[in-house]
């Protein structure tokens, strides 16, 4: 069993080495290379032949491993894992740093392409199509956009920064900016030994979650009692999981908060809002941050359904139910003074919503009231209003299957008929929410105008040729259920932040008709204006080619983040 722990300190102690190496220590010596790695030369322009060179022995290192633990002892394992996890918080020290740069860099280049004066179409990291550098690290790192947001803010808060004129200025989070760079081994050090370095104390993911509770907090406390909340949290980090952290983080922030102080304008500003989270238990989570006369006017609208003496009008009479004077054996003060009337049994309440459901109902309730006045603001050039994408067969899958066999609706199938998709099969999608199942859309269809795809409410043409400039309410819900977003590849912005822009320019001669239209965004409207990326149709989908210095191949692209291919088949 020796001989796997040496094969475990040459093989950490080697890429660790490395990972690190290549640069002068505090004493200005250098560091011996390690001896699994080849020899790279130092100097300018070696980082990608040793991160290269480390690439191929981390992956020699995962290839060998289910052999090289296969006779590890427990502790040997357990040892493993930790040198493991060694490298991933370098690895993550490396990411914020790279991050940084990337989004430093592509600042820069963006804003010397713009003083060109000799120039003025010279090209520039903008025309990729990122409308910054979070998304351009999703699509060049292929991470979710809030790992990449993630990533920068906390670059920003515990790596050194520059001032205006060049100065150096140190991180605004010290303690943890420490903490996450690897530093000098010590006796005392817990983590296994790597050489004379060790890797950071804390994982990137727990200092985040420093990092937040210390942006909630540093509205409603002194900068010296946040400082003192850094060191403790960071110096609970080197020692704890994430999961104790987050309570520690937690009760500080109760602490904080425990002193009832009226929160500033600049705090609300920065702390109210309406939050959409995650998912639980298959319903949407919503949390809601208002203020006073805000959370009044939800207050209000809630109350409605869940006030018990609330009444409606009486359509056969035209009067209201009263609803004032005192309960006399089930019946009002009015009733209860005339003799004649028979006593009416009590009905049993049937309404089984809790309270938290019927103050839910009441806001749903508001906004469909709302939706229905046609008194909010137009998004654009419609009306707000519920938009679902589903196909026919899948809506009416009795309707029209009887249709395709030559049956009257009503008269039942013959035996061996196919039916359709059924009444729980089949899906839709929201402009918003995404998917969505049939018989929710069912249950819409009941009070909601149904647009055919083709054909707008009167069954009006929608190809309007040269007849007017801007796209009819008709023709942006065509597009909308063509595109269900902003056509431009890998963009996420859904179908009601769009514009309708002509694909061939109005003033060019290009007719307002659907073929000829494509939702985009505010971003990539104005990209398309600069002329640098050509928009085509393929089988009536707008097809995007990029600018040369882009992609030198100009490869069309489309989005299919609204539209994903569908999944193989299960026995391909």
């Amino acid at each position: 069993m020796e001989a796997i722990g040496e094969q475990l300190d040459g093989l950490f102690g080697g890429l660790y080495g490395g990972l690190l190496g290549g640069n002068a220590d505090d004493a200005g010596s250098r560091r011996t290379s390690p001896a699994r790695l080849r020899a790279v030369p130092g100097g300018e322009g070696s980082g990608p032949a040793i991160l290269g060179a480390l690439a191929e022995e981390l992956a020699t290192a995962a290839l060998a491993a289910p052999d090289l633990l296969a006779a590890a002892t427990y502790v040997e394992a357990a040892d493993y894992a930790a040198r493991v996890e060694n490298l991933a918080r370098t690895v993550e020290y490396l990411q914020l740093i790279s991050a940084l740069t990337v989004d430093r860099t592509r600042t820069q280049a963006i804003t010397q392409a713009a003083a060109r004066t000799t120039h003025p179409a010279a090209p520039s990291p903008a025309d990729d199509g990122c409308r910054n550098t979070a998304e351009f690290l999703r699509l060049r790192l292929r991470i979710p956009i809030r790992e990449a947001r993630r990533r920068l803010t906390l670059a920003q808060h515990t790596l050194p920064r520059t001032s205006l004129t060049g100065e150096p200025l140190p991180p605004t989070r010290p303690h943890l900016a420490t903490a996450l760079t690897p530093h000098p081994a010590t006796d005392r050090t817990p983590q296994p030994p790597t050489g004379t370095l060790q890797a950071p104390a804390v994982s990137s993911h727990a200092a985040t979650l420093i990092t937040a509770t210390l942006d909630r907090l540093q509205h409603h406390t002194t900068p010296h009692t946040l400082y003192r909340i850094e060191k403790h949290l960071t110096t609970a980090a080197t020692t704890t999981d994430p999961d104790f952290l987050t309570r520690l983080a937690q009760r500080w922030t109760d602490t904080i908060d425990a002193d009832g102080t009226e929160p500033t304008e600049e705090a609300l500003r920065h702390t109210q809002g309406a939050f959409i989270r995650k998912p639980r238990h298959g319903l949407h989570h919503l949390e809601i941050f208002a203020t006073t006369d805000q959370y009044e006017h939800l207050l209000t609208v809630m109350n409605t359904a869940t006030n018990p003496r609330t009444t409606t009008p009486n359509t056969s009479t035209g009067t209201t139910t009263p609803t004032t004077g005192t309960e006399h054996h089930g019946r009002t003060a009015e009733t209860a003074a005339v003799p004649d009337l028979p006593a009416q049994p009590a009905l049993p309440d049937l309404d089984r919503r809790t309270r938290a459901q019927k103050q839910l109902d009441g806001i749903i309730t508001a906004a469909k009231t709302a939706l229905a006045t046609n008194t909010l603001p137009t998004t654009g050039g419609n009306k707000p209003q519920i938009i679902a994408t589903i196909h026919y067969r899948d809506l009416f899958p009795t309707h029209t299957t009887a249709t395709a066999t030559g049956e009257r609706p009503g008269i039942p199938a013959p035996p061996g008929t196919q039916t359709g998709t059924g009444a729980g099969a089949g899906a839709g999608a929201f402009a918003f929410t995404g998917p969505v199942a049939a018989t929710t859309l069912r249950k819409i269809a009941c009070d909601a105008d149904i647009i055919p795809a083709l054909l707008g409410t009167n069954n009006e043409i929608l190809d309007l040729g040269r007849k007017t400039r801007l796209f009819t309410p008709a023709q942006r819900t065509a597009l909308t259920t063509r595109d269900q977003g902003c056509a431009f590849p890998n963009c996420t912005i859904p179908a009601p932040w769009c514009e309708a822009h002509h694909i061939t320019y109005w003033t060019h001669g290009g007719p307002t008709t659907t073929n000829n239209g494509a939702l985009l965004c505010s971003h990539h409207h104005h990209l398309i204006h600069k002329e640098q990326w050509t928009i085509t149709t393929t089988n009536h989908t707008p097809t995007f080619i990029p600018p040369p210095h882009i992609d030198p191949t100009q490869k069309p692209q489309q989005n299919h983040y609204f539209k994903p291919p569908p999944p193989p088949h299960q026995y391909e």
